[in-house]
């Protein structure tokens, strides 16, 4: 008998939606076949292709069997999971992480990735030395297309699966399933007899639970994640809920901070951002919960908790205390209870598009992707569009009102001498909502996470992007820009001048958030010319006048 064919010792045949991997080697199938296999070797988990995405999952434990690195690749886009760290292409995130194709944040003690591509979510629980658990859930029926450990509705026999799923691997190993009694296993699984179906049911998780131990009795994730996947068989009002851990010697988990471990609660708790989360149709999992009517206060990274009165607000990366306020020469915000509460906008509102950069009608600076023909913005019966010439230059305007077309060779747009600032509801400028987390709406109606898939639905016309790759290559090279003048992502547009070195830059009316663009880095001012210069080098600012750098006479006095 070849070794792959020995490795199968037992199964037991359910149903479900979910495929789950635990303990040291433990694994769950879609048609809930239940089966042990011991290796160090990579493994095709799942693999299967909906609607034209790809998807796939590859794990692989170490020698104290727990799960060391995983993969999963979701419309190519691949996320590794590997020394308690999230890995999205090569770049370790923190979290909450949104992705055009994926979220991954916290839900409860566990984390989860939940694709916006396919009906499939993955949830992990991460522990010292690796991952202990890590299931898949489906809301789509099984295809045969499905490979992998988590298997498909027409693969029988798992020696099939494990032989057809492990992968190659140099220095890995596969080995044979040996075990010998457990007096704990045995313990445990008297209490949970009123949890399992039959007495042959019983029989084969104490098989398992025996292979699952065997060789890693020193190591306490490997049992503990054993006995609480049994323990979600049973109802909470058995007695094996109020024993378990006395019995098995799994501690609960240790909670962050000022955080205190619940063992059943809602995946996702109050906090400072979200002070009533929706709770109907969540999970009841073990979770870190706050006490005494408080919320986790997310803006800080304490893990502190707060009660809502003390949370503070977050505005352009900058964090305020409750009772703050922000001014801008439109209007005036106050820091209350987490959120701004904010007066009314008293200047007239505008969209600005400068080359291939966009500030929305709410704020938002964003670049389009490509020199092609855009939606602006538009209404119910009207359109104004704009056409890029090859040099980023705007080359013409178009305004379409009913079945009338309207051409305009300059940035100024109006009709019957009336500005048409005041009509619009959608397209690159946005919506004009006072609200800048929705301003990247696409055509479609959905809320894109990052600027070319929404300016690219509101293109007219095929459109290929074409942003320069010097703003995302090795060398960091950044968008040609006048001089010496060097682009940014959050450039500071507000007294960064020589002028501002002499007293607050007049033109700075506005609360000098980053925008954008071209500018003066750090260390450096926007000097006449538009050149970037050090602090000496600059001129100083006395009556209206400028005066060069050195020793210069003034009233009588030498300076």
């Amino acid at each position: 008998m070849s070794l792959l064919r020995r490795q199968l010792v037992v199964s037991l045949i359910l149903f479900s939606d979910t495929c789950k991997t635990f303990g040291s080697g433990v694994v769950r199938t879609y048609n809930s076949t239940l089966f042990y296999v011991r290796s160090t070797c990579p493994f095709t988990l799942t693999r299967f292709t909906y609607n034209r995405v790809d998807f796939d999952i590859t794990v692989q434990r170490d020698d104290h069997g727990l799960l060391t690195r995983v993969e999963i690749s979701v419309n190519k886009i691949r996320t590794v999971l590997q020394d308690g760290t999230v890995f999205v292409e090569q770049k370790s995130v923190s979290l909450p992480y949104d992705h055009t194709y994926q979220h991954i944040f916290q839900y409860g003690i566990y984390t989860r990735l939940k694709s916006t591509v396919l009906p499939v979510s993955v949830t992990w629980h991460s522990t010292t030395g690796g991952i202990d658990s890590l299931w898949v859930n489906l809301q789509m029926e099984l295809t045969s297309e499905m490979g992998g450990l988590c298997g498909a509705r027409d693969v029988v026999g798992e020696e099939r699966l494990i032989a057809a799923s492990v992968l190659s691997g140099e220095k890995c190993q596969t080995k044979d399933s040996l075990s010998t009694p457990n007096m704990v296993c045995r313990d445990f699984l008297s209490m949970a007899m009123e949890c399992v179906r039959t007495q042959m049911s019983s029989k084969l998780y104490l098989a398992l639970c025996d292979q699952n131990i065997f060789g890693f009795e020193g190591n306490i994730a490997v049992k503990c994640s054993f006995y609480n996947e049994l323990l979600q068989k049973c109802e909470r009002s058995s007695i094996i809920w109020f024993m378990w851990r006395t019995v098995t010697k799994c501690n609960p988990d240790v909670c962050p901070g000022e955080l205190v471990y619940q063992e059943e609660g809602n995946a996702y708790n109050p906090s400072c951002s979200s002070p009533s989360p929706v709770t109907s149709g969540q999970d009841l999992i073990s979770t870190c919960v706050c006490q005494d009517g408080k919320v986790l206060n997310d803006r800080v990274g304490s893990h502190s908790c707060v009660m809502v009165s003390d949370c503070p607000c977050v505005h352009a990366g900058r964090t305020y205390s409750p009772g703050q306020t922000r001014s801008t020469k439109c209007q005036t915000c106050l820091c209350k209870n987490g959120k701004w509460q904010c007066s009314k906008n008293i200047c007239p509102p505008r969209c600005i598009i400068e080359g291939r950069f966009v500030t929305t009608f709410d704020g938002k600076h964003y670049s389009v992707p490509g020199m092609c023909t855009y939606v602006a913005s538009q209404g119910i019966n009207w359109t104004i569009s704009i056409q890029y010439s090859e040099t980023t230059s705007l080359k013409n305007v178009i305004l379409q009102v009913y079945k009338d077309t309207y051409k305009f060779s300059h940035q100024s747009v109006q009709f019957e001498n009336m500005d048409i600032l005041e009509l619009h509801q959608s397209g690159l400028c946005g919506n004009y909502n006072s609200d800048t987390t929705d301003d990247f709406t696409a055509s479609s109606g959905i809320v894109e996470n990052s600027a070319e898939p929404f300016a690219l639905s509101w293109s007219v016309g095929a459109c290929s992007p074409d942003i320069p790759k010097v703003c995302i290559n090795a060398d960091n090279a950044q968008i040609s820009c006048e001089n010496n003048l060097k682009f940014d992502y959050n450039m500071q547009a507000c007294n960064h001048t020589c002028l501002s070195l002499s007293g607050p830059d007049p033109r700075c009316g506005v609360e000098d958030a980053p925008v954008e663009g071209c500018g003066c880095l750090e260390g450096t001012h926007l000097n006449k010319g538009l050149t970037c210069s050090p602090k000496a080098q600059c001129p100083c600012s006395h009556q209206d006048s400028s005066i060069p750098t050195g020793p210069v006479v003034i009233d009588g006095r030498q300076w």
